[in-house]
């Protein structure tokens, strides 16, 4: 019995898109600003159609000037959700080469870097990061899945 109530609890968690139900109502909530100071320092660029496995959270610190859409998912190993996000990113990272880079934020790892950038406390967080300095945060699932609906997101954001 233990253990059809541990599935059932499993399934609800990943129906609601976030791992964690605090802002489960808000799960794809867009943020948009551009009030953190520029910094000289410019963000590396992806090559190769690669997703950036972020190894120093200063790279992407709140501030710093990208050259081109880049967009940043702040996920864990332990999160359900994340897992169904990661082919879909490496599919996207070949498909948009050279026009946007990628990077994976274990926040874990990374916390601080989440932290910094005031996004909540659910997981997954896909943040867009434009040349322009303004961003938009995607909490959830709800609006990056099917792989079109965040193609579609991308495709505005490089319109942009």
């Amino acid at each position: 019995m233990n253990k059809i109530a541990y599935i059932f609890a499993s399934a609800a968690l990943l129906a609601l898109g976030a791992c964690t139900p605090k802002q489960a109502e808000q799960a794809a909530t867009p943020q948009t600003g551009a009030d953190e100071p520029t910094s000289e320092y410019v963000a590396p660029v992806a090559a190769g159609g690669e997703v950036i496995e972020l190894t120093d959270s200063k790279e992407y610190a709140p501030g710093v000037k990208v050259s081109q859409l880049t967009v940043l998912d702040f996920n864990a190993v332990w999160c359900g959700p994340c897992r169904q996000l990661t082919p879909v990113i490496e599919e996207l990272a070949v498909k948009y080469e050279g026009k946007v880079t990628f990077v994976s934020v274990d926040v874990d790892k990374n916390g601080d870097l989440f932290e910094a950038y005031n996004l909540g406390t659910s997981i997954p967080v896909v943040l867009f990061l434009y040349p322009d300095g303004s961003k938009n945060a995607y909490t959830g699932t709800g609006d990056l899945l099917p792989v079109d609906k965040f193609e579609a997101l991308i495709d505005a954001a490089l319109a942009k």
